[in-house]
């Protein structure tokens, strides 16, 4: 069969390259190049970042055993709510205090070391550290004493580490229990009744 005319012509070169390419008849416009992929995100720390602390009511607070005790490392010792007074509900930057706190807790950490630690990882995450920083910063901060925290987030520190620790129940579950404990104290339970409310929370009959 004839090769039309109009068909592009195409040299065969007798000389060995190292990549052979045809010339085109006619010149094209380059071919699209396909866009570079989007840069995978990072991975967002588990701890949130910090919050100015809020006042609020006084409720029960972690009473640290002592050393040679054989009991649990925590018990929620009771007081009185005054009448009228509303639980703030735990903020995230409470629940990820109290995962820190928690973390310096089952190191064997006293409570006075566990809120450093606390305090000293949100400062690094606040400051745009990642979260192994964090754990640097809070270990370094055990050693210092910490600063004054409301009786509410000590609160929640201590329902949530003896969910977490004691009960050895995950995050989510010890969350779930620090959150109707301190809501059943709120609403004129005693201790006993909150750790109760506490159980039924977290899926424990």
């Amino acid at each position: 069969m004839p090769i039309p005319s109009w068909a592009p012509q195409i040299r065969v070169s007798t000389t060995h390259t190292e990549e052979w390419n045809p010339a085109p008849a006619k010149p094209s416009a380059p071919a699209p190049q396909p866009a570079a992929p989007p840069p995978a995100p990072e991975p967002a720390p588990r701890a949130q970042q910090p919050a100015a602390q809020q006042p609020a009511p006084k409720l029960p607070v972690a009473q640290q055993p002592a050393a040679a005790s054989s009991k649990s490392t925590w018990e929620v010792v009771e007081q009185k709510q005054k009448a009228g007074q509303a639980k703030v509900v735990p903020t995230p930057e409470d629940r990820s205090y109290a995962e820190w706190f928690s973390w310096a807790k089952r190191g064997g950490a006293p409570a006075s070391a566990c809120h450093a630690a606390a305090q000293g990882a949100f400062q690094a995450l606040s400051s745009g550290k990642d979260v192994a920083t964090a754990v640097q910063w809070a270990t370094a901060a055990m050693s210092r004493p910490p600063v004054p925290v409301s009786a509410d987030r000590q609160s929640y520190c201590a329902w949530f580490s003896l969910a977490n620790i004691d009960l050895n129940l995950d995050q989510h579950k010890a969350h779930s229990f620090a959150t109707a404990a301190v809501h059943a104290l709120d609403a004129g339970a005693d201790a006993g009744a909150a750790h109760a409310a506490g159980l039924a929370a977290a899926g424990i009959r």
